[in-house]
């Protein structure tokens, strides 16, 4: 019989990640809000607050990769969610929310809103702050990243 192996961390995200986003999306579409709304599109949505941001400006306030930024927001131009805006600077190209995309998020305030309440419950009923837990891991490793540890860990290892 072959041994279970444990689970990796990886998998572990992935997995959860999939279980809200796959509700995520059956609610969103229950929502009739005019387009096929992708939880991947909330992180870009709350991002604005009024005023165009690029690329680099939704990777700072998200902390999501730019390929994955830039591939949700092309999907969202697509959709008619976003709109590339003229920058003074024009090495730098901007996006902002139509109309509809403006629409969209007013109407999911409120919503978002109460998927945060139900995570709070979630986190009371598991007895683990799973937010601040991966917002610690995060901030750590973003302080010593996850290659650096395993280096060292070889190093230890090898005398």
């Amino acid at each position: 019989m072959a041994e279970a192996k444990e689970v990796g961390i990886g998998e572990l995200l992935r997995h959860l990640s999939d279980l809200f986003d796959k509700d995520a999306e059956r609610i969103y579409a229950g929502m009739d809000l005019g387009v096929h709304y992708r939880a991947r599109y909330t992180p870009i949505i709350r991002a604005f607050d009024g005023e165009p941001l690029s690329i680099g400006d939704l990777h700072d306030r998200i902390r999501v990769t730019q390929g994955a930024i830039s591939q949700t927001v092309k999907l969202m131009k697509e959709a008619g969610l976003l709109v590339p805006v003229k920058a003074s600077d024009q090495r730098v190209s901007r996006v902002d929310l139509t109309p509809l995309g403006r629409e969209i998020k007013a109407r999911l305030t409120a919503e978002w809103e109460l998927h945060i309440g139900v995570i709070s419950e979630l986190e009371a009923a598991i007895g683990t702050p799973l937010r601040a837990a991966l917002g610690e891991t995060i901030n750590s490793l973003e302080s010593t990243s996850y290659l650096d540890r395993i280096e060292k860990k070889r190093r230890e290892a090898n005398k």
